[in-house]
């Protein structure tokens, strides 16, 4: 059973059911195999997404944190080390022209450290431009393959 890396796009989406990503994202996180992995800086953004941006926000996050809690191991919340964040830096140096943020290069440099080359995102305007420097090879992104 392989671990999934989750983004914040993804959690959103299944939170959110008007989200054009709805369905399958809901889909990919219920049918995934094995651990669902979120690094604690997406665990704030998703959190501050759904109660900022989507209508009735604060309840979608109640019922994310919740989901959080209580699907018996399903979601393990993952805290960045050190060394990740110095990594997520590089990462957002070397591409400073592009869309990568903190967020990603802590999700990138996480799968870096803990060898997991399965990630969910919906965020595919940064894919082309983070495989190439990612250290993990190959690299899924499984939201873009299904």
């Amino acid at each position: 059973m392989r671990p999934l890396l989750c983004d914040s796009g993804p959690l959103i989406a299944t939170y959110n059911d008007r989200d054009k990503d709805f369905a399958r994202c809901a889909r990919l996180l219920a049918q995934w195999p094995g651990k669902l992995l979120v690094p604690e800086p997406v665990l704030g953004e998703t959190c501050n997404f759904l109660r900022n941006h989507v209508r009735n926000g604060p309840a979608l996050e109640i019922q994310f944190l919740e989901a959080l809690t209580d699907h018996e191991g399903d979601f393990e919340i993952i805290t960045p080390e050190p060394d990740d964040r110095v990594r997520a830096v590089d990462l957002a140096r070397r591409l400073v022209t592009g869309p990568l943020g903190y967020v990603d290069g802590i999700v990138l440099a996480m799968a870096e450290r803990l060898q997991v080359s399965d990630i969910a995102t919906v965020d595919f305007k940064f894919l082309g431009m983070a495989s190439p420097v990612s250290r993990v090879k190959p690299i899924r992104w499984v939201l873009q393959e299904s």
